[in-house]
C-alpha cells in the first residue's frame, strides 16, 4: 500500500491474510465467550470495511473518503480497536490489571 502500486504478491498476501482471518475467527467462535465474540465481530466489520475501501481505491473507483491518507488513518483507528478487543479477551481470561502491573514490575 505504501509502494502505491498494487502487484500480484501484494494483492495475493492481502487475500491470504483475508482467509487466515476467517479460519481463525472460525475456530474462535467455537471457544469465546458471547462477551469476547461481541468484539471480534465488531473487529470483523471494521476489517470488511477497510479491505472494501482498499479494492474501491485498486479498481480506481474511491469512496469520497476513500483516498490513500484517510484509509491509511483507518488502520490507526483500528490499532486502538485491537488494542481494546485485546484488553476484553485479557479480562475475559482474568487477566486483568493485576497481571499487566506485575508484567511491568509495579504490582
Amino acid at each position: 500500500m505504501h509502494k502505491g502500486v498494487v502487484t500480484p504478491e501484494a494483492h495475493e498476501s492481502v487475500e491470504e491474510a483475508r482467509r487466515d482471518h476467517h479460519s481463525v475467527l472460525a475456530e474462535a467462535q467455537m471457544v469465546a465467550s458471547a462477551t469476547v465474540l461481541v468484539e471480534l465481530d465488531g473487529m470483523t466489520t471494521a476489517l470488511s470495511e477497510i479491505y472494501r475501501r482498499i479494492m474501491c481505491l485498486e479498481e480506481g473507483n474511491p469512496d469520497p473518503d476513500g483516498s490513500f491518507n484517510e484509509i491509511r488513518m483507518d488502520f490507526a483507528r483500528l490499532w486502538e480497536r485491537w488494542e481494546a478487543m485485546r484488553a476484553v479477551m485479557r479480562a475475559d481470561l482474568g487477566l486483568g490489571s493485576t497481571a499487566e502491573a506485575q508484567a511491568r514490575g509495579t504490582g
